[in-house]
């Protein structure tokens, strides 16, 4: 079976659900060192924290990772890629922008795909976040959450992830976006009408041509969201953006501890999918 993750979307609730409790005992997950399970990585740019987690994640899985750079960059088509590496590899974790091609490589390989993360999605750091609030509040269903901001892989998976879990999510969009809102979304204009009695606040860097500061998050914005609201930027933020340095300095800021569960949360993927490509 040939599972792969690229966007929120192809997890189901029960999936979810199921990759949450492996997350719970993922110091107890590992693949016997006789399996001989190889994954190949590739990521675009940086990716400091992403890249860090899934490689950790690999070896204290007992799964050999060697990394393939640039993958998607060749002009070869992604048919042939899949059909040689599938040769020797069970498992792929891609991070590229260009997410049409990276969706067409997992539909052309045998094995299971992970989308690191593409300029349409980022489902791991939301699936992620999603767990550490469910950790930090309880019942995910209960909260109201707001995203703020042009709408992003981060903001557009949070609104994936939102229709998958029943979420009461809405998106504070700037007006020029309003076109590319989703039509099964909440949407405002409004930041004190998004921010009103929120209890979790998502916020992500803004692309390049979009430098509104009325859309930025402050700490007097804050004061109509709930007294323990928390507030989650996806880093690496920019204070001089999408979020003030005074909410940075403030409790609200859900902090650098937050980040901790995309190691037990990748792993318990990695493990997930592998589990059921092996049925």
């Amino acid at each position: 079976m040939n599972k792969s993750v690229i966007t929120i979307s192809d997890l189901s609730l029960d999936e979810i659900g199921q990759i949450f409790e492996m997350a719970d005992q993922a110091d107890r997950l590992a693949f016997s060192n006789t399996a001989g399970l190889s994954a190949c990585y590739s990521f675009e740019g940086n990716s400091i924290r992403t890249r860090a987690t899934f490689i950790k994640a690999l070896y204290d899985l007992n799964i050999s990772p060697v990394e393939a750079p640039n993958l998607l960059k060749t002009k070869e088509a992604v048919h042939h890629l899949a059909g040689y590496l599938d040769n020797w590899f069970d498992l792929y974790i891609i991070r590229d922008r260009n997410h049409k091609r990276l969706a067409s490589f997992s539909k052309s390989t045998h094995k299971p795909t992970i989308n690191a993360m593409t300029s349409e999605a980022h489902p791991c750091e939301v699936l992620a976040d999603v767990y550490s609030v469910m950790k930090e509040k309880g019942d995910v269903g209960s909260l109201k959450y707001c995203v703020m901001g042009p709408p992003t892989n981060v903001l557009k998976s949070w609104q994936r992830v939102g229709n998958e879990l029943g979420l009461n999510l809405v998106h504070v969009l700037p007006p020029e976006y309003m076109s590319e809102a989703p039509p099964e979304g909440k949407v405002t204009k409004s930041k004190s009408e998004g921010l009103k009695d929120a209890d979790v606040i998502l916020t992500d860097a803004w692309p390049p041509d979009f430098d509104d500061k009325s859309f930025q998050l402050t700490r007097r914005d804050l004061e109509s969201a709930k007294p323990d609201a928390w507030v989650i930027p996806c880093p690496p933020f920019n204070v001089e953006n999408e979020i003030h340095q005074d909410v940075i300095e403030s409790a609200y800021f859900a902090g650098y501890s937050q980040k901790q569960v995309l190691y037990p949360v990748q792993k318990a993927l990695i493990y997930y999918l592998l589990s059921e490509a092996a049925d």
